[in-house]
């Protein structure tokens, strides 16, 4: 008995080990979309307060399902657990940013919190610790790690980690960069989950088109695949100060085959959206035209879609994409929220492999 006893113990454990990836995941709605939003939470998204919640949904009229802050993560500073909190106190379920940078810089290499330096486990110490405060929340959050690694500013992107190289890490088949990027994905995702932060939802966020849009640079190369991502989304604004003013319509034809290619069965969201206020720009017109682009049936795996709200760029300046700042563009939301589609309510089950 005391060997069976031994061996029933055993096998436990390895079942315990096993477990964590079959936590509690938001699957999307049954029907329609998750209408989501960022409210405005400080220069560097980091600040979130209930206030900025609760005027964000009287503003626009409509319930949160899930809300971003970021974690500027430099290997040490500690998980926002609190801001989760917060978040979870007003029934919006936290969708946490992992930047792993020390400067805050982009468009130039990270000196520290590099991927190279997360793949040789470096930090795994710190990232098991935020696991664990992770784990102890009691409640469901989304995590993303890396946002934009194909978009070629941040430096977690294959521009900066290795680029079009075959012969400085992994596969000699595959670009050094991506490799990268997708690799230190998924070792934070079994970090996380073998310390049993396992009702989290992992969300591969994409950019709108990659930078440089190159082969090797191709969005599938970062993709870390279905076992490692339980969502995948993109940004996608019509107007941020520059160029033409582009039509939802045209954005979701031009990004969402690319990221429908990356998994027959993940759902996908639209992560940020929003468009700057500016001369000539009809922003009411624009948001009304994306809600009919996003309830017209023509992408039915789009399943949720998350307005940006953030008032100023990171150096102070206005990015004039805030709502309050158009009554026509407000209008124009809570018209849109408004609809039947959107009524959802956030909904969690086991991991859908």
């Amino acid at each position: 008995m005391p060997r069976l006893r031994a061996v029933l113990l055993a096998l436990g454990a390895a079942v315990l080990l096993v477990a964590p990836a079959r936590g509690e995941v938001l699957l999307p709605p049954q029907e329609g979309l998750y209408l989501s939003g960022h409210p405005d939470c400080g220069l560097r998204d980091e600040t979130v307060t209930s206030k900025g919640v609760r005027d964000f949904v009287a503003l626009t009229g409509r319930p949160l399902v899930w809300s971003y802050l970021s974690w500027h993560w430099d290997g040490r500073f500690p998980f926002p657990a609190e801001a989760c909190r917060v978040l979870h106190r007003e029934g919006v379920v936290p969708l946490v940013g992992i930047l792993p940078w020390s400067t805050g810089e982009q468009n130039r290499p990270e000196p520290r919190v590099t991927l190279k330096a997360l793949l040789a486990g470096r930090y795994d110490r710190p990232l098991r610790a935020a696991a664990r405060q992770v784990r102890g929340l009691g409640f469901p959050v989304m995590l993303c790690f890396g946002p934009e690694a194909d978009g070629g500013w941040f430096p977690w992107s294959g521009r900066f980690n290795g680029g079009s190289r075959r012969d400085g890490y992994g596969s000699p088949d595959l670009p050094d960069g991506p490799e990268r990027f997708r690799d230190a994905f998924r070792r934070v995702v079994r970090l996380f989950r073998e310390e049993g932060a396992v009702d989290v939802t992992w969300v591969f966020h994409a950019a709108e088109r990659p930078g440089p849009d190159l082969p090797w640079n191709g969005t599938q190369g970062y993709y870390p695949g279905d076992g490692f991502a339980d969502w995948i989304g993109v940004s996608l604004y019509g107007w941020l100060r520059s160029g033409p003013v582009r039509e939802m319509g045209d954005l979701l034809a031009g990004a969402l085959p690319r990221l429908e290619a990356l998994s027959s069965r993940r759902p996908l969201a639209v992560l940020e959206w929003g468009i700057a206020a500016g001369p000539g720009v009809d922003k009411g017109g624009w948001i009304r035209n994306a809600f009919e682009a996003f309830t017209s049936g023509e992408h039915p795996r789009l399943r949720a879609v998350a307005w940006w709200d953030k008032a100023r760029r990171p150096d102070g300046t206005p990015s004039g994409l805030a709502l309050e700042e158009s009554p026509e563009g407000v209008r124009a939301y809570r018209e849109g929220a408004a609809s039947r589609a959107f009524g959802s309510p956030a909904r969690f089950g086991p991991r859908r492999d």
